[in-house]
């Protein structure tokens, strides 16, 4: 199935049969070795076994408004689809029009969700897309300033950030990849290991909260970061200023960009990053910013600072490949071909991704526990309870944008799946398993999310999924 194109469906009033059977009680035993590190692989190409018979979906036949905080009320029987399997031209005909008029998702009670839509473009208001965190109105008067950007383009692929000049921010966000880097864990200076698969950036200026586990509050202080962190970058404030100053570009520059030296240099960037590091130094996490000189001077228009903003504002300016699927968002219905569309239908309806993977990046910006933080065992990681301490949070990882997908694996925030039509099995699986009962109860297992349930979803089934998710 081709990436890009405008592949013409076909309009007959096709069926996909579904099968008879369930998933047998094999399989699923199988899923729950699955979250075994070992065992992913294996089971992850394995065949599923028979197919699932015809699962009811909650669908109306209602429009559905766009960030409701309630299901609609959903109907006893799925859309397009009878006993012989589904009617591709009846889904057709359902999604013609605007989102306002297609069938209602699934969505569990409680969840806020918004609709599907383009990305507002980097050009548009800044102050209606960022992140209303605290560092919204400062970026959004960056952003909107091109010399900051290609400023804080220029250092993101700038090797002279790391101690060693061995790596940039681009040697783990690659543009071609999504600006992940296609390995399981994120590879630093010296060729350390960190503990987590690099972060996909398209949702970074949208996300209240940044990182796997949310630790940075801010994109400015997510950006200076990996700065400090000694698998990283594996650098100081004071040290990537001061090259930055003797450089022969850079101090025009930072002046263009900025104007002259500030009244006071920042001195909270170095303290604000050792909280977004998940494993910096006690020195790192200390060290004072460089100070810029009185005189208001090319060299002094340098500071850590205004080095974290422009980094900021360039992360900010990101956005995702136009694809298929955003033709079809602007009423391209010819867009997808009829195997696409049914995936389309699916990721909405059965499958529930929506209660997760909504709005135009195709994420809540939320936490959630999915069943793979190996809780006990060699690779736990607990995710967002590591920054918080909040038992609440044990086991939850942010919700990455669907953005480009295809193109950002391997998957999941430790890189487990390198497949995505393994990962999908595991979805439909039910995902990890949780911690066994303890008695007496242990209050730091974590608890999957209840969004996380056996799909019942056919291969065929799986394959649509997978065809609709190459087209984001």
């Amino acid at each position: 199935m081709p990436l890009r194109g405008s592949a013409r469906p076909r309009t007959g009033a096709l069926a996909v049969p579904l099968g008879a059977s369930r998933l047998g009680a094999s399989y699923l035993r199988a899923s729950f070795l699955c979250a075994s590190f070992l065992c992913a692989p294996l089971l992850c190409a394995a065949d599923p076994g028979a197919a699932p018979s015809s699962a009811v979906l909650a669908l109306a036949d209602t429009a559905t408004a766009a960030g409701q905080a309630d299901p609609p009320a959903v109907a006893d029987a799925p859309a397009c689809h009878a006993q012989a399997g589904w009617d591709l031209a009846c889904l057709r005909a359902r999604y013609a029009g605007p989102a306002a008029g297609w069938p209602a998702p699934t969505i569990d009670a409680g969840v806020h969700w918004i609709e599907w839509a383009a990305v507002p473009p980097a050009s548009s208001p800044p102050l209606q897309w960022t992140a209303a965190n605290a560092g919204q109105t400062q970026l959004a008067a960056d952003v909107a300033r091109p010399a900051v950007v290609t400023l804080g383009q220029m250092l993101f692929f700038d090797t002279r950030l790391s101690r060693k000049g061995q790596v940039s921010c681009a040697s783990c966000h690659q543009p071609q990849r999504a600006f992940t880097d296609g390995l399981p864990l994120a590879v630093g200076e010296d060729k350390l290991m960190g503990r987590r698969r690099s972060t996909p950036l398209y949702a970074a200026p949208f996300a209240p909260r940044l990182f796997w586990d949310g630790r940075a509050a801010s994109l400015k202080e997510q950006v200076i970061g990996p700065l400090h962190d000694p698998r990283e970058m594996n650098h100081d404030a004071v040290g990537a200023v001061t090259r930055l100053r003797e450089n022969d570009m850079y101090p025009a520059r930072f002046l263009e960009a900025f104007g002259g030296a500030p009244a006071a240099s920042s001195s909270t960037v170095a303290s604000a990053s050792s909280a977004a590091a998940s494993t910096v130094s006690a020195t790192a996490a200390t060290t004072p910013v460089a100070q810029a000189p009185a005189a208001s001077t090319p060299t002094s228009a340098v500071d850590a600072d205004r080095l974290a903003r422009a980094l900021a504002a360039y992360v900010a300016s990101l956005r995702p490949e136009k694809t298929r699927f955003d033709d079809f968002l602007s009423g391209r219905a010819d867009a997808l071909d009829d195997t696409e569309l049914l995936g389309l239908h699916l990721f909405r309806t059965q499958a529930r991704c929506m209660n997760c993977h909504n709005g135009p990046l195709l994420s809540d910006h939320q936490f959630h526990n999915i069943g793979l933080s190996f809780y006990g065992r060699r690779n736990q990681d607990l995710g967002r309870y590591e920054a918080t301490r909040d038992p609440a949070d044990l086991g939850k990882f942010r919700t990455p944008s669907l953005r480009n997908v295809a193109q950002a694996g391997p998957w999941m925030h430790n890189g487990l799946f390198p497949d995505l039509r393994g990962l999908l099995r595991m979805y439909n699986a039910g995902m990890g398993r949780e911690a066994p009962p303890a008695d007496p109860p242990d209050p730091y297992a974590p608890r999957k999310s209840e969004h996380i349930k056996p799909l019942d979803l056919s291969p065929a089934e799986i394959d649509a999924l997978l065809a609709f998710l190459k087209t984001l």
